[in-house]
């Protein structure tokens, strides 16, 4: 193979990459609108019962589910996600 042709066979393996980095993140965009979606509506329901708006117990036990899998880096991303479910900050758009 030439230079060239190998120096083109690398670039579209970098584009195809990068398309596919794109598609993982819409699909990531899509879960984590998602999930807060839920979140919110389980918050609403507790609120309505009268009870806690949230679950510490079962916050914590996220939290320690992303860190076990990610590192300290999962756990900012657990908190992150908490925070996208609760009223105040209830992911928008479509």
């Amino acid at each position: 193979m030439s230079e060239t042709r190998a120096a083109k066979a690398l670039h579209t393996r970098i584009a195809r990459g990068r398309e596919r980095l794109g598609e993982l993140d819409a699909e990531l965009i899509h879960l984590i609108r998602t999930r807060a979606r839920a979140a919110h509506e389980l918050e609403e329901l507790c609120r309505k019962a009268g009870g806690p708006r949230t679950d510490l117990t079962g916050e914590n036990v996220m939290l320690r589910g992303y860190h076990g899998a990610l590192g300290r880096r999962g756990t900012s991303i657990a908190l992150l996600l908490l925070g996208l479910g609760r009223s105040e900050g209830a992911a928008g758009g479509g």
